[in-house]
Protein backbone atom coordinates (compact mmCIF):
# COMPACT_ATOMS: atom_id res chain seq x y z
CA UNK A 1 0.00 0.00 0.00
CA UNK A 2 2.96 2.42 1.08
CA UNK A 3 4.56 2.30 -2.00
CA UNK A 4 1.22 3.77 -3.43
CA UNK A 5 0.20 6.13 -1.16
CA UNK A 6 2.09 8.78 1.01
CA UNK A 7 3.19 8.65 4.31
CA UNK A 8 0.25 10.28 6.49
CA UNK A 9 2.40 10.86 9.31
CA UNK A 10 4.64 12.86 7.69
CA UNK A 11 2.54 14.59 6.00
CA UNK A 12 0.88 15.86 9.51
CA UNK A 13 4.13 15.79 10.98
CA UNK A 14 3.33 13.66 13.81
CA UNK A 15 5.20 10.58 15.35
CA UNK A 16 4.10 7.38 14.51
CA UNK A 17 3.50 6.42 18.01
CA UNK A 18 1.43 9.62 18.40
CA UNK A 19 -2.05 9.52 20.53
CA UNK A 20 -4.88 11.35 19.56
CA UNK A 21 -4.11 14.50 21.00
CA UNK A 22 -1.45 15.20 19.67
CA UNK A 23 -2.80 14.15 15.93
CA UNK A 24 -5.32 16.43 16.44
CA UNK A 25 -3.69 19.47 17.54
CA UNK A 26 -1.28 18.83 14.55
CA UNK A 27 -3.82 18.80 12.17
CA UNK A 28 -6.05 21.90 14.02
CA UNK A 29 -2.36 24.25 13.33
CA UNK A 30 -1.96 22.91 9.57
CA UNK A 31 -4.93 23.99 8.86
CA UNK A 32 -4.57 27.44 10.11
CA UNK A 33 -1.52 27.91 7.99
CA UNK A 34 -3.03 25.89 4.83
CA UNK A 35 -6.86 26.01 4.51
CA UNK A 36 -7.50 28.33 1.54
CA UNK A 37 -9.49 30.30 2.78
CA UNK A 38 -6.93 31.24 5.14
CA UNK A 39 -3.88 30.93 2.51
CA UNK A 40 -4.21 32.39 -0.82
CA UNK A 41 -0.63 30.91 -1.83
CA UNK A 42 -1.26 28.86 -4.86
CA UNK A 43 -0.38 25.56 -3.43
CA UNK A 44 -2.22 25.82 -0.31
CA UNK A 45 -5.42 23.69 -1.42
CA UNK A 46 -3.12 20.91 -2.81
CA UNK A 47 -1.64 20.89 0.87
CA UNK A 48 -5.09 21.04 2.93
CA UNK A 49 -5.96 18.03 0.26
CA UNK A 50 -3.19 15.96 1.41
CA UNK A 51 -3.77 17.24 5.15
CA UNK A 52 -7.25 16.22 5.19
CA UNK A 53 -6.65 12.65 3.26
CA UNK A 54 -3.99 12.40 6.07
CA UNK A 55 -5.89 12.88 9.08
CA UNK A 56 -9.27 11.00 7.61
CA UNK A 57 -6.88 8.16 8.15
CA UNK A 58 -4.86 8.88 11.19
CA UNK A 59 -7.33 10.89 13.18
CA UNK A 60 -10.11 7.66 12.72
CA UNK A 61 -8.97 4.71 14.77
CA UNK A 62 -10.53 1.87 12.97
CA UNK A 63 -8.85 3.59 9.52
CA UNK A 64 -4.78 4.10 11.66
CA UNK A 65 -4.82 0.31 12.84
CA UNK A 66 -5.48 -1.20 9.26
CA UNK A 67 -3.03 1.92 7.68
CA UNK A 68 -0.38 1.42 10.70
CA UNK A 69 -0.22 -2.31 9.79
CA UNK A 70 0.78 -1.86 6.71
CA UNK A 71 2.85 1.09 7.26
CA UNK A 72 4.89 -0.76 9.69
CA UNK A 73 6.00 -3.50 8.02
CA UNK A 74 6.98 -0.40 4.63
CA UNK A 75 9.13 0.43 7.48
CA UNK A 76 10.49 -2.35 8.81
CA UNK A 77 13.96 -2.10 8.31
CA UNK A 78 14.00 1.07 10.21
CA UNK A 79 14.79 1.20 13.61
CA UNK A 80 12.22 2.09 16.20
CA UNK A 81 11.10 5.64 15.68
CA UNK A 82 14.04 6.31 13.50
CA UNK A 83 12.66 7.27 9.78
CA UNK A 84 16.50 8.02 8.79
CA UNK A 85 19.33 5.51 8.66
CA UNK A 86 22.66 7.13 8.13
CA UNK A 87 23.53 7.63 12.02
CA UNK A 88 22.15 4.51 13.15
CA UNK A 89 24.33 2.47 10.55
CA UNK A 90 27.34 3.54 12.73
CA UNK A 91 25.78 2.18 15.56
CA UNK A 92 28.51 -0.53 17.07
CA UNK A 93 26.70 -3.11 19.20
CA UNK A 94 23.83 -4.26 20.94
CA UNK A 95 24.46 -1.91 23.93
CA UNK A 96 24.41 0.75 21.81
CA UNK A 97 20.79 -0.45 20.00
CA UNK A 98 19.33 -0.68 23.71
CA UNK A 99 20.67 2.51 24.46
CA UNK A 100 19.26 4.26 21.29
CA UNK A 101 15.95 2.01 22.61
CA UNK A 102 16.20 3.65 26.37
CA UNK A 103 15.88 7.47 24.75
CA UNK A 104 13.31 6.20 22.05
CA UNK A 105 11.72 5.33 25.21
CA UNK A 106 12.04 8.31 27.29
CA UNK A 107 11.03 10.59 24.08
CA UNK A 108 7.66 8.54 23.45
CA UNK A 109 6.81 8.90 27.14
CA UNK A 110 6.99 12.28 27.13
CA UNK A 111 5.46 12.65 24.44
CA UNK A 112 2.21 11.12 25.65
CA UNK A 113 2.63 12.76 28.68
CA UNK A 114 3.74 9.39 30.81
CA UNK A 115 5.78 11.70 33.00
CA UNK A 116 6.45 9.21 35.95
CA UNK A 117 7.27 6.60 33.57
CA UNK A 118 9.76 9.38 31.80
CA UNK A 119 11.18 10.28 35.05
CA UNK A 120 12.20 6.71 36.13
CA UNK A 121 14.02 6.28 33.33
CA UNK A 122 16.61 9.68 34.27
CA UNK A 123 19.98 8.07 36.00
CA UNK A 124 19.79 7.73 39.62
CA UNK A 125 21.76 10.91 40.15
CA UNK A 126 19.51 12.92 38.36
CA UNK A 127 16.24 11.42 40.29
CA UNK A 128 18.74 12.30 43.32
CA UNK A 129 19.24 15.92 42.61
CA UNK A 130 15.80 16.82 40.94
CA UNK A 131 12.63 15.14 42.66
CA UNK A 132 9.47 13.64 41.09
CA UNK A 133 7.60 17.12 41.69
CA UNK A 134 10.07 19.90 40.16
CA UNK A 135 10.13 17.40 37.10
CA UNK A 136 6.91 17.36 36.39
CA UNK A 137 6.49 20.97 36.72
CA UNK A 138 9.33 21.43 34.31
CA UNK A 139 7.20 18.85 31.93
CA UNK A 140 4.09 20.25 32.09
CA UNK A 141 5.65 23.88 31.55
CA UNK A 142 7.52 23.18 28.63
CA UNK A 143 4.49 20.78 27.36
CA UNK A 144 2.11 23.88 27.51
CA UNK A 145 4.39 26.22 24.64
CA UNK A 146 5.96 23.27 22.58
CA UNK A 147 3.82 20.50 21.58
CA UNK A 148 5.92 17.15 20.45
CA UNK A 149 4.72 15.81 17.28
CA UNK A 150 8.11 13.80 15.47
CA UNK A 151 11.36 13.21 16.04
CA UNK A 152 14.20 11.50 14.88
CA UNK A 153 16.98 9.82 17.00
CA UNK A 154 20.59 9.69 15.33
CA UNK A 155 23.47 7.49 17.38
CA UNK A 156 26.86 9.93 17.62
CA UNK A 157 29.43 7.85 19.43
CA UNK A 158 30.38 6.43 22.62
CA UNK A 159 32.63 7.40 25.52
CA UNK A 160 34.18 5.21 27.95
CA UNK A 161 34.81 6.60 31.41
CA UNK A 162 33.43 9.70 31.33
CA UNK A 163 32.27 12.37 33.09
CA UNK A 164 28.81 14.30 33.05
CA UNK A 165 27.78 16.27 35.43
CA UNK A 166 28.95 14.85 39.31
CA UNK A 167 29.34 11.30 38.20
CA UNK A 168 32.26 9.66 36.31
CA UNK A 169 29.81 6.64 33.91
CA UNK A 170 31.92 3.63 32.42
CA UNK A 171 29.93 3.84 29.29
CA UNK A 172 27.84 6.88 28.12
CA UNK A 173 26.34 6.72 24.23
CA UNK A 174 25.75 10.23 22.62
CA UNK A 175 22.60 10.88 20.58
CA UNK A 176 21.14 14.00 18.23
CA UNK A 177 17.87 14.34 18.13
CA UNK A 178 16.00 16.61 15.84
CA UNK A 179 12.21 17.18 17.31
CA UNK A 180 9.48 18.75 15.36
CA UNK A 181 7.11 20.57 17.88
CA UNK A 182 3.90 22.42 17.48
CA UNK A 183 4.75 26.11 19.48
CA UNK A 184 1.76 27.01 20.81
CA UNK A 185 2.46 30.59 21.38
CA UNK A 186 2.71 31.50 17.50
CA UNK A 187 0.97 27.92 16.68
CA UNK A 188 3.59 27.26 13.88
CA UNK A 189 5.84 24.08 13.46
CA UNK A 190 9.42 24.35 14.39
CA UNK A 191 11.94 21.84 13.92
CA UNK A 192 15.00 21.81 16.53
CA UNK A 193 18.05 19.69 17.08
CA UNK A 194 20.05 18.81 20.55
CA UNK A 195 22.34 16.47 22.19
CA UNK A 196 21.21 14.01 24.22
CA UNK A 197 22.86 11.29 26.48
CA UNK A 198 22.27 7.52 27.71
CA UNK A 199 24.91 6.62 30.44
CA UNK A 200 25.43 2.66 32.03
CA UNK A 201 24.17 3.61 35.31
CA UNK A 202 25.35 0.76 37.51
CA UNK A 203 24.41 -1.71 35.29
CA UNK A 204 21.07 0.31 33.67
CA UNK A 205 20.87 2.50 30.65
CA UNK A 206 19.62 6.00 31.78
CA UNK A 207 18.93 8.83 30.60
CA UNK A 208 21.09 12.00 31.53
CA UNK A 209 19.03 14.84 32.45
CA UNK A 210 22.36 17.39 33.08
CA UNK A 211 20.83 19.69 35.09
CA UNK A 212 20.10 19.71 39.21
CA UNK A 213 18.27 23.07 38.77
CA UNK A 214 14.62 23.32 36.50
CA UNK A 215 13.37 26.39 38.65
CA UNK A 216 14.70 28.93 36.10
CA UNK A 217 13.89 26.97 32.86
CA UNK A 218 10.85 26.11 34.43
CA UNK A 219 9.89 29.65 35.64
CA UNK A 220 10.78 30.96 31.48
CA UNK A 221 8.88 28.69 29.80
CA UNK A 222 5.30 29.58 32.60
CA UNK A 223 5.81 33.11 31.28
CA UNK A 224 5.47 31.77 27.93
CA UNK A 225 2.83 29.87 28.24
CA UNK A 226 0.85 33.03 29.73
CA UNK A 227 1.76 34.77 26.10
CA UNK A 228 -0.40 31.98 24.55
CA UNK A 229 -3.19 34.24 22.49
CA UNK A 230 -6.66 33.31 24.77
CA UNK A 231 -9.13 35.36 22.17
CA UNK A 232 -11.51 32.97 20.57
CA UNK A 233 -11.42 34.38 17.18
CA UNK A 234 -8.81 32.21 15.97
CA UNK A 235 -10.62 28.95 16.96
CA UNK A 236 -13.99 30.34 15.34
CA UNK A 237 -11.76 30.49 12.32
CA UNK A 238 -10.66 27.15 12.33
CA UNK A 239 -14.27 25.53 13.59
CA UNK A 240 -15.60 27.62 10.20
CA UNK A 241 -13.10 26.62 7.90
CA UNK A 242 -13.07 23.27 9.04
CA UNK A 243 -16.87 23.05 8.82
CA UNK A 244 -16.50 23.33 5.31
CA UNK A 245 -14.23 20.33 4.64
CA UNK A 246 -15.51 16.86 4.75
CA UNK A 247 -13.24 14.42 7.15
CA UNK A 248 -14.21 11.62 5.16
CA UNK A 249 -12.84 13.10 1.24
CA UNK A 250 -10.58 16.10 1.80
CA UNK A 251 -13.12 17.99 -0.56
CA UNK A 252 -15.63 20.83 0.19
CA UNK A 253 -18.37 19.87 2.10
CA UNK A 254 -22.59 20.49 0.90
CA UNK A 255 -22.03 23.94 2.98
CA UNK A 256 -18.56 24.88 2.13
CA UNK A 257 -20.14 23.67 -1.87
CA UNK A 258 -22.49 25.82 -1.75
CA UNK A 259 -20.94 28.93 -0.47
CA UNK A 260 -18.31 28.80 -2.84
CA UNK A 261 -20.79 27.79 -5.84
CA UNK A 262 -22.79 31.16 -4.69
CA UNK A 263 -19.92 33.63 -5.30
CA UNK A 264 -19.69 32.02 -8.66
CA UNK A 265 -22.99 32.96 -9.00
CA UNK A 266 -22.65 36.17 -8.21
CA UNK A 267 -19.83 36.85 -10.05
CA UNK A 268 -21.24 34.77 -13.15
CA UNK A 269 -24.17 37.47 -12.91
CA UNK A 270 -21.79 40.56 -12.37
CA UNK A 271 -19.80 39.91 -15.58
CA UNK A 272 -22.31 38.00 -17.82
CA UNK A 273 -19.80 34.50 -17.51
CA UNK A 274 -20.60 31.17 -18.46
CA UNK A 275 -21.84 28.79 -15.59
CA UNK A 276 -22.89 25.49 -15.13
CA UNK A 277 -22.89 22.70 -12.20
CA UNK A 278 -22.83 19.19 -12.25
CA UNK A 279 -23.63 16.37 -10.03
CA UNK A 280 -22.51 12.15 -10.04
CA UNK A 281 -25.04 10.16 -7.78
CA UNK A 282 -23.81 6.48 -7.23
CA UNK A 283 -26.25 3.68 -6.49
CA UNK A 284 -24.02 0.14 -5.27
CA UNK A 285 -24.86 -2.99 -6.17
CA UNK A 286 -26.54 -5.50 -3.74
CA UNK A 287 -24.97 -8.39 -3.28
CA UNK A 288 -26.28 -11.72 -3.58
CA UNK A 289 -27.43 -11.86 0.05
CA UNK A 290 -29.04 -8.78 -0.56
CA UNK A 291 -26.94 -6.25 1.49
CA UNK A 292 -25.78 -2.94 -0.02
CA UNK A 293 -22.35 -3.90 -1.88
CA UNK A 294 -19.44 -1.93 -0.22
CA UNK A 295 -21.63 -0.26 2.28
CA UNK A 296 -18.71 -1.33 5.41
CA UNK A 297 -16.15 0.60 3.58
CA UNK A 298 -18.49 3.53 1.80
CA UNK A 299 -15.79 6.35 3.34
CA UNK A 300 -13.31 4.33 1.65
CA UNK A 301 -14.72 4.08 -1.41
CA UNK A 302 -16.09 7.56 -2.12
CA UNK A 303 -12.68 8.94 -1.06
CA UNK A 304 -11.27 7.32 -3.60
CA UNK A 305 -14.15 8.63 -6.01
CA UNK A 306 -13.32 12.03 -4.84
CA UNK A 307 -9.34 11.76 -5.18
CA UNK A 308 -10.11 9.87 -8.76
CA UNK A 309 -11.94 12.83 -9.70
CA UNK A 310 -9.63 15.49 -8.42
CA UNK A 311 -6.82 14.28 -10.72
CA UNK A 312 -9.15 14.44 -13.27
CA UNK A 313 -11.03 17.89 -12.99
CA UNK A 314 -9.46 21.37 -14.09
CA UNK A 315 -8.19 23.47 -11.13
CA UNK A 316 -10.82 25.78 -11.43
CA UNK A 317 -13.43 23.09 -11.38
CA UNK A 318 -14.61 22.57 -7.73
CA UNK A 319 -15.67 19.48 -6.32
CA UNK A 320 -17.71 18.70 -3.34
CA UNK A 321 -19.27 16.04 -0.73
CA UNK A 322 -23.30 16.89 -1.13
CA UNK A 323 -24.94 13.54 0.18
CA UNK A 324 -22.92 10.51 1.18
CA UNK A 325 -23.73 9.06 -1.91
CA UNK A 326 -23.57 11.99 -4.48
CA UNK A 327 -20.57 14.28 -5.36
CA UNK A 328 -20.68 18.08 -6.91
CA UNK A 329 -18.63 19.77 -9.43
CA UNK A 330 -18.94 23.36 -10.09
CA UNK A 331 -17.63 24.57 -13.22
CA UNK A 332 -16.90 27.92 -14.10
CA UNK A 333 -16.39 29.41 -17.43
CA UNK A 334 -18.38 26.19 -18.96
CA UNK A 335 -21.79 25.92 -20.87
CA UNK A 336 -24.31 23.24 -19.85
CA UNK A 337 -23.45 21.60 -23.13
CA UNK A 338 -19.60 21.33 -22.49
CA UNK A 339 -20.19 20.77 -18.67
CA UNK A 340 -22.20 18.06 -19.94
CA UNK A 341 -19.54 16.41 -22.54
CA UNK A 342 -16.94 17.07 -19.25
CA UNK A 343 -19.33 14.67 -16.75
CA UNK A 344 -19.58 11.70 -19.85
CA UNK A 345 -16.18 11.85 -19.52
CA UNK A 346 -15.87 11.55 -16.05
CA UNK A 347 -18.54 8.85 -16.00
CA UNK A 348 -16.56 6.88 -18.08
CA UNK A 349 -13.46 7.34 -16.35
CA UNK A 350 -15.15 6.18 -13.44
CA UNK A 351 -16.67 3.01 -14.91
CA UNK A 352 -13.48 1.72 -15.86
CA UNK A 353 -11.28 2.19 -12.65
CA UNK A 354 -10.31 -0.82 -11.11
CA UNK A 355 -11.18 -0.12 -7.59
CA UNK A 356 -14.62 0.71 -8.77
CA UNK A 357 -15.22 -2.00 -10.30
CA UNK A 358 -13.43 -4.74 -7.50
CA UNK A 359 -14.50 -2.42 -4.20
CA UNK A 360 -17.40 -0.50 -5.40
CA UNK A 361 -19.55 -1.27 -8.24
CA UNK A 362 -22.23 0.92 -8.41
CA UNK A 363 -24.62 2.99 -10.60
CA UNK A 364 -23.16 6.44 -12.07
CA UNK A 365 -25.77 8.87 -12.98
CA UNK A 366 -24.72 12.26 -13.60
CA UNK A 367 -26.57 15.34 -14.05
CA UNK A 368 -25.58 19.18 -15.15
CA UNK A 369 -27.38 22.32 -15.24
CA UNK A 370 -26.83 26.21 -15.15
CA UNK A 371 -28.64 28.14 -12.19
CA UNK A 372 -31.51 30.36 -13.17
CA UNK A 373 -31.64 34.03 -13.82
CA UNK A 374 -33.06 34.73 -10.09
CA UNK A 375 -31.97 30.91 -8.58
CA UNK A 376 -29.63 30.19 -5.82
CA UNK A 377 -26.72 27.19 -5.85
CA UNK A 378 -28.44 25.22 -2.96
CA UNK A 379 -31.61 25.85 -4.97
CA UNK A 380 -29.94 24.33 -8.28
CA UNK A 381 -28.03 21.39 -6.28
CA UNK A 382 -31.42 20.11 -4.73
CA UNK A 383 -32.87 20.11 -8.66
CA UNK A 384 -29.84 18.39 -9.65
CA UNK A 385 -29.92 15.72 -6.79
CA UNK A 386 -33.51 15.05 -7.44
CA UNK A 387 -32.04 13.91 -11.41
CA UNK A 388 -29.48 11.73 -10.27
CA UNK A 389 -32.18 10.21 -7.93
CA UNK A 390 -30.17 11.16 -4.57
CA UNK A 391 -32.08 11.96 -1.54
CA UNK A 392 -31.72 15.98 -0.69
CA UNK A 393 -29.68 15.93 2.92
Amino acid sequence: MLNREPDYYNILQVHHVAEKAVVDAAYKCLSKMYHPDLNRAPLAAERMKEINMAYRVIGNEALREEYHRSWMQWNAWKTLSERETVGWRAAENKETYDAYGTLDSFFRETMNEKWEDAYLRLTVSDRASVDFGAFLEWKKAVHAVYRLGNYHISYFRKYNDCRYGDKIYPKIYHFIVRVTELQQVTGQIVESSSHKYVADDNGSLRVCLGTGDLGPVTEKFRKLARMIPKAPDLDDVYVKAISKIDAGTGVLTREGWIEEAEREIQRSRRYGSRLCFGVFGFAPQLSEDGALHGEETLENNIAHISEFLSKHIRKTDVLGRCSDLALALLFPETTPRDGRRALEKLVSLLENDGHIKAHFPCRISAAVKRPAESGDAEETLNALLRKVGVKNQ
